[in-house]
């Protein structure tokens, strides 16, 4: 599995196969996913330290994923309010991927490979640079074909320790299509920053995503609320 990791950036260099036939929605907030299953990045330990590329995670149902910045450099384990100061919520575990110059030549994009596709995941993201950035957000399926690029202009200088950075989540509806994801941002007031940002903890779920019915949303979403607040206190421990 560790060579896929060299596999996708040499496909993300290339012109990657696109796989037209998927459909995807996009949710603009973590209870609209629903999500059923989560990496805690707490288990990589060593917070505020160095980790190597890749590492093995798991996710909360003992889904397994290799992890790292897909130019072999070092990342971070960080937590809002220890070593990141930003605006995740406070407590929150999150991975940084350093920047060019950082000691051991981190810096992003970051790829997150799943052993188990998924029909869904989502995400927040924040840059290093207190200033103007955009996220792009690939996907492929499990035999490298390229499923998605999406980009976005990201959320700065929102204030601290307060949950108001971007989120960012894809759902598959032709079915549990996404093994791998790749997540790259551009600062162009100071390349140094490019693919230096964080993320927090992932959240997945499994499967086609059905898309509700407009007349359903409302009852949907409140319903959510109680599941996305066990993800929340799970994310901040």
């Amino acid at each position: 599995m560790k060579k896929k990791l060299l596999l996708l950036t040499i496909a993300v260099l290339c012109f990657a196969t696109l796989a037209s036939a998927d459909s995807f929605v996009f949710f603009g907030s973590r209870a609209a996913q629903n999500p059923t299953d989560i990496i805690d990045w707490g288990q990589l330990g060593n917070l505020g330290g160095v980790v190597s590329t890749p590492q093995t995670v798991s996710t909360f149902n003992g889904n397994l994923a290799l992890v790292g910045n897909i130019n072999g450099g070092g990342f971070v384990p960080s937590q809002e309010g220890f070593n990141w100061f930003g605006g995740f919520d406070y407590g929150e575990s999150l991975v940084w991927t350093g920047n060019a110059n950082f000691a051991i030549g981190g810096g992003g994009p970051f790829a997150i490979l799943l052993a188990n596709p998924v029909g869904s995941f989502g995400f927040n993201i924040e840059a290093d640079l207190i200033a103007p950035f955009t996220v792009t957000v690939a996907a492929y399926d499990s035999s490298m074909n390229l499923l998605l690029t999406y980009t976005f202009n990201g959320i700065y200088g929102c204030g601290f320790g307060n949950g108001c950075v971007s989120f960012t989540g894809i759902g598959d509806t032709t079915g549990g299509n996404i093994a791998e994801i790749l997540i790259s941002t551009n600062s162009p007031s100071d390349s140094t920053f490019a693919n230096d940002f964080a993320i927090n903890d992932p959240s997945f779920t499994y499967g086609a995503v059905v898309t509700p019915e407009p007349n359903s949303l409302l009852l949907m979403g409140s319903g959510l609320l109680g599941l996305a607040g066990v993800i929340r206190r799970k994310m901040a421990h």
